[in-house]
Formats: structure tokens, C-alpha cells, sequence
């Protein structure tokens, strides 16, 4: 996957079924705002609405390691813990040795097969290899996170579940491929807030409405929602406003 693609205005606006680039592949327009290509998840996309990463699966949080690593090995067994990973859904994720002897090292997963017996075997990316052994022990756990642009969904109306992943210009299609906005100025839903957006006011996902953005008060109850970019004018509510998203 390339570092970083430089592309022409219109190319935000593609979307389709076939999968042209690496999920996640970031790109950039000349303006500097920046985008990530991304795979809509089981629900039709809305354009213009903040979207978030997918949920993180419980069965793949602090899992038993099954399987021994050995310094250089190229793979991982994974044990999925019943929820069943269809071939190459790890593509792009990352997997984590939790255990504090382990060292927390971090690998990226090229591609997986199918489960199978509750096991799946995920490749590594070319030239990742594991750093430090890791024996088989009722104390060593694995925990692995998908692609953060796999199967994005709408910021719910409540805290975000997930890390933000971005913004279509478009409608994506359920399972299709498109853009996300995660960097420079944007159109996004405002909500109703009783407090005004004004210009350089900052903003994070909306707690009452899915997909639309809100004031960041520094209140109890939205402190620690995650800050999204600010106000590049004095916003509608309830109608879509221009913002400087800040996600990267």
C-alpha cells in the first residue's frame, strides 16, 4: 500500500462494489485535506454524516493464546472465541500481545483464512516478523482489532463506539468502496444545540443525533468524547455546516 496517494478533487465522489485500493489507503487532494478509503458496512451510507470505525468484537478482546509464537515467525493462530472470521476480514487489523511480559508488541495481519475449529490463521504483513516468544500460558492473551475503515457505521446517538473513521461526500452502497473525509474542510450534519456554533468553536459527534456533530462543552457528560475538528463559520443547527475536520 502506498504512503500517501495524491488525487484530483473528484475523486472523493467514487464510489463502487470493486475494491480499488487497500482499505484504509490515505489520500490527499491539493488543498492538503486528506481521505481514507473505506468499505461501508451493513447499512446503506449517508453522505455527508460522521462515521465511525466498527464495533470492536468482544470475542476478540483478551482472548486465550492457543498456539505458540516463536521470534520470526510470519503467522498467528487466533483463536476467535466463536465469533468466526470469513477469509481475509483481518485484512488490515492489528493484533496485540497483551501480557506486560509480552511487551505489548503490535502486528499488522496481511490476510487470514476462514476459521476453522475456532482457529484462524493470520499472515502478517511482508517483512513482520514476531519480536518476542510467546509461550502458550493461562496469563497470555491476544486481542485483535479490524481495519479502523472495515465496515464503518454511523456515530450512534449516544457516545461513539468505536474511533471516528470519517466523512463520505457520497452515498456509499452497503459493502461498497468510497471515501472518507478525515482532514481539512467539510460538510457535516449540526445538531440542534442550545448553545450556538460559532466560528472556531471546536466540535465532536453528536450524543443526540447519528451521524451529525455537535458543540465540544467541556461539561461531565462530554468531556471525554473524543475532540473532531471546529466551526469554519457560525453553524445551522439542524442543517449541514462547514467544519475543519481534525481526525489526522
Amino acid at each position: 500500500m502506498p504512503g500517501t496517494l495524491q488525487i484530483p478533487y473528484s475523486t472523493p465522489y467514487e464510489t463502487g462494489l470493486k475494491q480499488l485500493h487497500a482499505v484504509g489507503q490515505k489520500a490527499e487532494t491539493p488543498d492538503g485535506s486528506i481521505f481514507r478509503y473505506a468499505q461501508m458496512g451493513a447499512t446503506l451510507g449517508v453522505a455527508n454524516k460522521l462515521y465511525q470505525s466498527s464495533l470492536p468484537v468482544d470475542n476478540w478482546r483478551t482472548i486465550l493464546h492457543t498456539v505458540a509464537l516463536a521470534v520470526g515467525d510470519t503467522e498467528i493462530s487466533f483463536n476467535d472465541d466463536g465469533t468466526a472470521f470469513v477469509a481475509n476480514e483481518a485484512a488490515g487489523g492489528t493484533i496485540i500481545a497483551e501480557e506486560t511480559a509480552d511487551l505489548g508488541h503490535i502486528y499488522r495481519v496481511k490476510s487470514n483464512i476462514a476459521t476453522a475449529s475456532n482457529e484462524t490463521i493470520m499472515q502478517l504483513e511482508d517483512g513482520v516478523t514476531v519480536q518476542v516468544a510467546v509461550a502458550v500460558d493461562t496469563a497470555n492473551v491476544l486481542t485483535f482489532i479490524k481495519n479502523p475503515w472495515k465496515d464503518v457505521l454511523i456515530t450512534p446517538t449516544a457516545a461513539t463506539t468505536a474511533g471516528y473513521a470519517g466523512i463520505p461526500r457520497v452515498v456509499i452502497a452497503i459493502a461498497a468502496y468510497g471515501w472518507l473525509q478525515t482532514r481539512g474542510p467539510a460538510s457535516c450534519l449540526i445538531e440542534t444545540d442550545t448553545s450556538a456554533l460559532l466560528v472556531g468553536n471546536g466540535v465532536h459527534s453528536s450524543l443526540d443525533v447519528a451521524g451529525a456533530v455537535s458543540l465540544h462543552d467541556e461539561v461531565a457528560t462530554e468531556i471525554d468524547v473524543a475532540h473532531l475538528g471546529f466551526c469554519l463559520n457560525t453553524a445551522p443547527t439542524a442543517d449541514f455546516g462547514h467544519i475543519f475536520l481534525q481526525i489526522e
